[in-house]
């Protein structure tokens, strides 16, 4: 079968529109995302989230927002006890850009944690001038 050019247009841009879902940050996970300006007024209130920085120990030390808990995204095991203490927590959940994290709540979401995705990540509180503990 032979697709015309535009057939094929269209069926590149399905593809991409379907791809883009499953690679979103949350995506598979259902995690909804919260802003860096909602985390800090949340984090003044008598209920803050607890912060999940699951960048590498060497990421997290060079900077990480004030209160995160590290817990590496490929260490969810060895962490279990950890984590099983949040559990009744809303966990924030960031690491540089977003993949590592997509990962890190994929996992804990099949485990009945609630989650929510710091929107932009690191690299976004880093833009907006957020202030980062080293």
């Amino acid at each position: 079968m032979i697709m015309s050019g535009r057939t094929l247009k269209v069926t590149f841009v399905m593809y991409l529109v379907v791809l883009s879902l499953f690679l979103s940050p949350g995506a598979s996970a259902n995690v909804q995302g919260v802003k860096a300006s909602e985390l800090l007024v949340n984090q003044m209130s008598d209920t803050p989230y607890t912060i999940i920085d699951v960048r590498t120990v060497e990421e997290y030390t060079g900077g990480h927002i004030k209160g995160a808990i590290n817990i590496p995204y490929d260490q969810i095991e060895a962490q279990s006890f950890l984590l099983n203490e949040l559990k009744d927590k809303t966990l924030v959940v960031y690491c540089r850009s977003g993949r590592r994290a997509h990962i890190f709540e994929s996992a804990l979401s099949k485990r009945g944690f609630t989650l929510l995705h710091l929107e932009g990540d690191m690299l976004g509180w880093q833009a907006q001038g957020l202030p980062l503990i080293k």
